[in-house]
């Protein structure tokens, strides 16, 4: 499939959603001069956002884990939100700019408006950023990303009054997409289609799901966690000019464009997470080991802020790809996500302000957290072979994919067959990997689902098809 296939440039308008998210630290660069001086207004405003995102992501994760996503998505829900959005960050500005609002009442006040809009506006942006798969995911994040990286460089260096109406236009704009379409009922309607494959799979608890989703988005979901954890717990300023947290987003895009172009065998995901990103981790490690005032040392400091926005771009593009599976709901996926983002986010900021990180400006600690991250990445790697051996036992019992047909010849054929036997179009896809001799933890990796669901199917199919192992299946796809 191209990865340009399905663009649209509104979705463009993401990038004013990430350079205006409240939860991300660097996005409040351009209030933190005027706002250091309100002591007792960014605790209230800071504690109440993140901790209020926590609580109200778990609920519509859950809410959606129920079947209830539709209640969020509605046209009168994101209006309502983005109105909240805009007021939440009209009471920031107006305390960066007057002292009269710079009351903690006012903080707490901005700080639940902001929390409320940011889970359901992230929820609806994911609703919509679903019919991305994995390639496209990663090409268009990757610029979104950088612009906004960009953005927020810009307001950075810009006077206070400039770039206050930069981000008046950029607030209603990162709203403007998803509730246009959830006012016409577009989110819905997408979403209730890609979820009609899943219908066919027995019906989990919210437990058993996130349990399920984890195995599908774990590797994701903790590097954009530990991201979280390092932008909210240091500040580290290039040359005293550059925000290092910003520029390594826009240099991780830089990083992450070439992937979506790979032409591979395997799955792109795990080798992004098995391959790529421990190989990126090796050299900081090799980097780090260099002795303290040395160029190598100081190029890894740096160098780490690339490694982590790279690893926040390839986490959402694996989020986005898990909901364009459609095996969990967007709500689940991303209240998660925003949750965790906000609580992690919460941890950096406290653990900043402990005894271990006011050492030499944290640097030792956060050696010491990127080093256990590491070491989790390698590991993860290492297992991966074991994890995937065991996997495709079950259902690939003696399977020859050696002895099928070419790829072209395959694929022609089990077409037919999932035509002539009455194959939902999730259960054909499955298929074709089948027939080529793919096993259980190929076709999910490739599929971004769970392996539980593609015994699911794959059960499905051989009822369908009449067969009763791989060998017949193979064998009936390999007939004339």
């Amino acid at each position: 499939m191209q990865i340009s296939k399905y663009f649209k440039p509104e979705a463009l308008m993401f990038a004013a959603f990430l350079a205006t998210l409240p939860i991300y630290s660097p996005n409040q660069l351009l209030f933190e001069t005027e706002l250091l001086q309100r002591a007792a207004y960014m605790p209230a405003f800071a504690n109440t956002l993140l901790g209020a995102s926590v609580v109200l992501g778990v609920a519509v994760a859950i809410v959606s884990a129920r079947g209830r996503l539709a209640v969020i998505l509605r046209g009168g829900v994101v209006l309502a939100a983005s109105v909240a959005y805009v007021a939440g960050y009209a009471l920031f500005a107006l305390a960066a700019g007057l002292e009269s609002f710079a009351q903690p009442i006012f903080g707490v006040t901005a700080g639940l408006l902001l929390a409320v809009s940011t889970v359901v506006l992230s929820v609806a942006w994911g609703a919509y950023l679903a019919q991305f798969n994995l390639r496209q995911a990663l090409l268009w994040l990757a610029v979104m990303v950088g612009v906004a990286a960009l953005v927020e460089l810009l307001l950075s260096s810009v006077t206070f009054a400039v770039g206050l109406i930069v981000f008046a236009v950029l607030v209603p704009l990162s709203c403007l997409v998803p509730c246009w379409l959830a006012w016409r009922g577009r989110l819905i309607a997408v979403r209730e289609a890609g979820e009609a494959e899943s219908r066919s799979a027995p019906t989990l608890g919210a437990m058993a799901q996130l349990r399920q989703m984890a195995q599908v988005v774990a590797m994701p979901f903790v590097g954009l966690m530990v991201f979280a954890f390092m932008m909210g717990a240091r500040k580290f300023v290039l040359f005293d000019v550059v925000h290092m947290e910003v520029l390594g987003c826009v240099l991780g895009a830089v990083v992450v464009l070439p992937i979506c172009l790979m032409r591979t065998r395997v799955p792109l995901m795990p080798l992004i997470y098995r391959v790529l990103v421990p190989l990126f981790a090796l050299l900081l490690i090799f980097l780090n080991c260099f002795p303290a005032s040395t160029g190598p040392l100081w190029f890894a400091a740096w160098m780490s802020y690339v490694f982590y926005g790279a690893v926040a771009i390839l986490a959402l593009a694996g989020l986005v790809a898990a909901a364009h599976a459609s095996e969990f709901s967007p709500g689940l996926i991303f209240g998660t996500t925003v949750a965790g983002f906000s609580g992690c986010s919460l941890l950096g900021v406290i653990a900043a302000q402990t005894v271990l990180f006011q050492i030499e400006g944290g640097g030792p600690a956060l050696l010491v957290v990127s080093t256990l991250y590491f070491v989790y990445l390698l590991a993860s790697a290492l297992l991966a072979p074991w994890k995937r051996d065991r996997g495709d036992i079950v259902l690939e019992e003696g399977a020859d994919a050696a002895k099928a047909a070419p790829v072209r010849d395959v694929a022609a054929r089990c077409e037919e067959l999932a035509r002539a036997c009455g194959l939902t179009p999730r259960e054909g896809e499955i298929l074709g990997y089948l027939g080529r001799g793919h096993g259980i933890a190929f076709v999910a990796d490739a599929l971004v689902i769970s392996e539980s669901t593609v015994r699911t199917h794959v059960k499905s199919i051989y009822k369908k098809l009449g067969v009763n192992s791989r060998e017949e299946l193979v064998s009936k796809v390999s007939e004339e």
